[in-house]
């Protein structure tokens, strides 16, 4: 098993690595994309675009599952 202080290095490293990783994508998606739906336009960074479709969706798998939930505990 490998020591403490090894552990803490790789621990580091990872972090470090997620971080870069973090912020190359940040950069990648930057520039300004137009989304165009029905009569709905507007433009903004794809990042802001991306996030808002992540929120969204993580919104409304978590009133799926509290709906689901619910009904779960009246049978």
């Amino acid at each position: 098993m490998s020591s403490p202080s090894k552990a803490r290095h790789y621990r580091l490293i990872a972090i470090l690595t997620l971080v870069l990783l973090l912020l190359l994508i940040i950069w990648q998606n930057s520039e300004a994309t137009t989304l165009s739906l029905l009569f709905f336009s507007a433009e903004l960074p794809l990042m802001i675009w991306l996030g808002l479709f992540l929120l969204i969706g993580l919104l409304l798998g978590m009133a799926l599952m509290w709906t689901l939930r619910r009904r779960s505990r009246r049978d």
